[in-house]
């Protein structure tokens, strides 16, 4: 009984023994795999691959959470590879930045800036190819708003037609605006309707497509109790398309330095942090 009871207990010591010692081997294989993994990090981060760095980062956090050495390791490396890639993100919107600056620089020299007044509600930027006298006549003009909001005014003699869009035809092509709602309460002589730049942005983008490349657009006033139709010269397809480009820059403009500020803020965070490891 007592011999049954020993080979019993030496049993589950051997078993147990065999249980350690293959556990202390998979710890010293994982540690080792944890360890290189911080080694490709750090040699990632040394030739400026900031982005192989996160991915070996990412990889031990994910795959060896137990090795509570390499992950310190790892984690003192984060700030260094979140300058790193800061830095060059900041470097490529700067460019970016730079880029649309000189194209809102060149574009806005072409264009005349209308003050608020007893006559006018709100200010705007306006082509000087547009047509002066657009109140007058069958078309449609662009327009900015002095925060850099592309818009298009149409111009529609009467108030039979009742329009509530319009689309633009040239080269087999057509854009077609977002409607808006007609008001019949409105006192004006003429239809005139303006669409904002949600609605009118199909218009914008399009005439970029065709300016230089045609000599007149087809402009059509729809969505009312009929539709009428009118030409657009090249002059005024090349005034709403220098009007969507230059909206298009100083939104660029605007949201770039927005990111700027942000970068520039983490970028600080991660250096605060790098020091308060090295004190």
């Amino acid at each position: 009984m007592c011999n049954a009871t020993n080979k019993t207990r030496l049993h589950s010591f051997v078993a147990a023994t065999a249980a350690f010692l293959s556990l202390s081997a998979c710890g010293d294989k994982d540690a080792d795999a944890a360890g290189r993994l911080v080694a490709q990090a750090q040699a990632s981060l040394d030739r400026g691959d900031y982005d192989s760095a996160f991915i070996y980062l990412d990889s031990l956090s994910a795959a060896y959470p137990r090795q509570i050495e390499a992950g310190r390791r790892g984690l003192a490396l984060r700030p260094r590879a979140i300058e790193g890639r800061t830095n060059q993100e900041i470097i490529e919107l700067q460019c970016y930045l730079q880029a649309h600056q000189a194209t809102a620089d060149s574009l806005i020299r072409l264009f005349t800036a209308t003050q608020p007044s007893e006559d006018v509600f709100e200010g705007y930027y306006m082509a000087n190819d547009a047509p002066k006298n657009f109140r007058e006549c069958n078309t449609a003009v662009a327009r900015l708003t002095p925060s850099g909001e592309f818009y298009i005014i149409s111009s529609l003699a009467g108030r039979t037609t009742q329009h509530t869009a319009i689309s633009l035809t040239a080269d087999g092509r057509t854009a077609t605006s977002g409607h808006v709602p007609f008001d019949p309460e409105s006192m004006l002589s003429r239809e005139s309707v303006r669409f904002s730049a949600e609605k009118a942005d199909t218009i914008g983008s399009f005439a970029c497509s065709i300016d230089h490349l045609v000599s007149s657009a087809t402009l059509k006033f729809i969505g009312g109790k009929k539709t009428q139709s009118a030409t657009l010269s090249a002059k005024e397809i090349h005034a709403i398309a220098d009007t969507y480009r230059l909206s298009r820059s100083l939104s660029a403009i605007s949201s770039t330095s927005k990111r700027l500020e942000q970068l520039k803020a983490k970028l600080q965070l991660a250096r605060d942090q790098q020091a308060r490891q090295s004190e």
